[in-house]
């Protein structure tokens, strides 16, 4: 076969659909110049563009003597097709059969030469298709194996020629679903960026459903509960978009339906629970229709029918961060950050104020790093920082996070704040990287008048201030007689026995505080409650901001720290079954259990669908402070 005029046959009959004509003796000599300049011109864009052989096949799951189709197709220029030799394990039921295409859009002019045969597996087993090779150019192109696995052949089921059996059968025939969905048609698959990280390292977890069916929508979807995991849910407003993929041969569509970011907060090996969920899928039926507007409408052959897929688990294998050259100033940042440091004024008078505001940028577990511990000069006060963030999830969690520290100097001089710098684990590196501070230089002034009369406990010690003149005491005078001596009397003798009192008396409270704060767990348990408040606090202020997301996500976690620190238990463990067996385990009822384990459930289900929550934000925190006090008083009867 002569290649290069069978490419240009498909040029032949674009130009007659345009319009040209195919009677020679009326084309004039210049427009056949221009024709074979035209054909000359678009045959070099044909031998330019870059070619590609693939194989693919129309299922890879079949029966013995089911006929599928296999295809191997040349994108671009290309000949010499070597095809596998099939033979041995396959029965050829048709073909080969060759098919050419040739198309031009916006000037760019692409062809392809597709070989098809329909075949049929012999017997039962795993097969694989060989690969076939094709030349295009000085280049020699192979496509990829396929695998095909074969299984037991459909009997045929028994005429028994009873017309009365029959007409049962046709009519259930036509009621029934012609094509069910398969296996291999419709499935979920969780993918993990990673099978072995570092712990707090940043961890991609997707979830994809591949589908050959006519896919409508999803419902009922139960996500996996991440134990293990600090997790964030990546903040996608688009629609979800199908793809094209080709899995072992065959050509699914693929939806991303599901993207999660994953911090692992313990080491060993963690297991990632499935994903499940309803596919709605649209699936022809033999049923007749029932009336004109079905049939006019064709309502009566398509129904929607409900599969329910699920993924299998996932494990991964998380590392312990290494001790070799970690930093002393280490506080878990795990990723690739940036560090800046500034102050709000150089020069500030002894006793003002001063901010110093410390800003952390980057990818990574930013959203779990704690406050840096500030190594001022002794004559330096500092309190707990002012903390915002601006977080983003487009590929994964990053952004920056501002420590606004407030800070007061007690005595004047020239000040080096120099020793604030900020340590991380490179993940891809694999080493320890720190970003050392700018020198920030602090002049401290001579305070007011008013201000150096106040006395003020340092590091120090305290600061004494003088007055050159004294004020004459004025008033009524407390006069004795001169007989009248303080010592030896009963007064004097009080005052010596106060102190020792009060010594023997600070001794014992000193020794009962300490072995009350030895014991770390029952403190936590003493201050669960307090703690637990505090966290309620935060939640009050999203209520009053009307932000359900994160008021649900402060609820959420008073409660975990709640129950963790009062059962001394970690955050890992803290399972629904561990929690009603510890409650009830304290004697606390069966109704104040089933409350706990209801306020987590809405709470989780808000964290991923806060616009899908209806009801009063108010009576979720008044029923939660409710339910943390009733734990309290029920514990204490026992």
């Amino acid at each position: 076969m002569n290649t290069h005029s069978h490419k240009l046959k498909p040029f032949y009959s674009l130009l007659f659909w345009r319009g040209v004509s195919c009677e020679t003796r009326s084309i004039s000599f210049g427009l056949k110049a221009k024709l074979l300049l035209f054909l000359c011109f678009a045959s070099s864009f044909v031998l330019a563009q870059s070619s590609s052989f693939v194989a693919q096949v129309s299922k890879n799951k079949v029966a013995v003597g089911e006929v599928f189709q296999i295809a191997f197709t040349v994108n671009g220029a290309g000949g010499n097709i070597s095809l596998p030799n099939i033979n041995a394990d396959f029965n050829i039921a048709g073909g080969p059969n060759q098919s050419n295409s040739m198309s031009m859009v916006n000037g760019n002019i692409s062809q392809s030469t597709t070989i098809s045969i329909f075949i049929a597996a012999k017997k039962e087993g795993k097969f694989t298709i060989g690969a076939a090779t094709c030349v295009s150019g000085n280049q020699k192109l192979e496509t990829k194996p396929i695998l095909i696995e074969v299984g037991k052949g459909a009997t045929q089921q028994a005429n028994t020629g009873n017309q009365g059996n029959g007409a049962q059968q046709q009519t259930q025939q036509q009621n029934q679903v012609a094509t069910p969905v398969g296996s291999e048609e419709l499935f979920v698959r969780t993918y993990l960026s990673k099978s072995k990280c570092y712990l707090g390292e940043q961890l991609i977890l997707t979830q994809k459903v591949y589908s050959r069916v006519d896919l409508r929508g999803f419902q009922n979807v139960q996500f996996p509960q991440y134990n293990g995991f600090w997790s964030q849910i990546e903040e996608n407003t688009k629609q979800i978009e199908l793809k094209q993929e080709n899995v072992n041969g065959v050509n699914y569509y693929v939806a991303d339906y599901n993207r999660v970011f994953l911090f692992p907060q313990r080491t060993g090996n963690i297991t990632v629970e499935p994903i499940e969920l309803e596919c709605i899928v649209r699936r022809q039926t033999k049923r007749q229709p029932r009336n004109i507007f079905e049939q006019f409408f064709g309502a009566g052959g398509y129904e929607d029918v409900v599969v329910k897929v699920k993924s299998k688990a996932v494990k991964v294998d998380v590392l312990d961060l290494p001790l070799d050259n970690k930093p002393q100033d280490f506080s878990g940042a795990v990723g690739d950050y940036s560090y800046k440091a500034e102050i709000s004024k150089q020069q500030v008078k002894a006793n003002d104020a001063v901010n110093l505001k410390i800003t952390i940028s980057g990818k990574g577990n930013i959203k779990l790093v704690e406050p840096m511990h500030l190594n001022l000069p002794e004559s330096f006060e500092s309190y707990d920082p002012k903390v915002s963030e601006k977080i983003s999830t487009n590929g994964g969690v990053s952004g920056s996070k501002t420590y606004d520290y407030l800070i007061i100097p007690r005595e004047k001089g020239e000040f080096v704040l120099d020793k604030l710098n900020f340590s991380y684990f490179d993940s891809d590196k694999k080493q320890y990287v720190t970003l050392p501070s700018p020198e920030i230089k602090l002049s401290v002034l001579e305070g007011d008048a008013s201000s150096a009369q106040v006395i003020t406990p340092t590091k120090k010690g305290i600061n004494e201030t003088e007055n050159d003149i004294r004020y004459i005491k004025t008033g009524n005078l407390d006069l004795h007689k001169k007989d009248d001596e303080f010592f030896s009397s009963f007064m004097h003798y009080l005052l010596l026995l106060i102190p020792t009192v009060l010594f023997i008396g600070g001794i014992v409270l000193v020794r009962k505080h300490i072995k009350e704060n030895s014991n770390i767990t029952a403190v936590k348990e003493r201050k669960a409650a307090k703690l637990a408040k505090k966290q309620l606090i935060v939640a009050e202020k999203h209520l009053s901001t009307n932000n359900k997301e994160l008021f649900f996500n402060e609820i959420l976690n008073a409660l975990h720290k709640y129950i963790g620190n009062k059962f001394n238990l970690s955050i890992v463990d803290l399972s629904k079954d561990k929690i009603v067996e510890m409650l009830l385990s304290r004697h606390v009822t069966n109704d104040t259990a089933k409350n706990v384990i209801e306020t987590l459930n809405t709470c989780e289900y808000a964290k991923y669908a806060p616009s899908a929550v209806t009801g009063d934000l108010q009576k979720v925190y008044n029923d939660t402070v409710e339910l943390i006090s009733q734990i309290e008083e029920q514990i204490k009867k026992t």
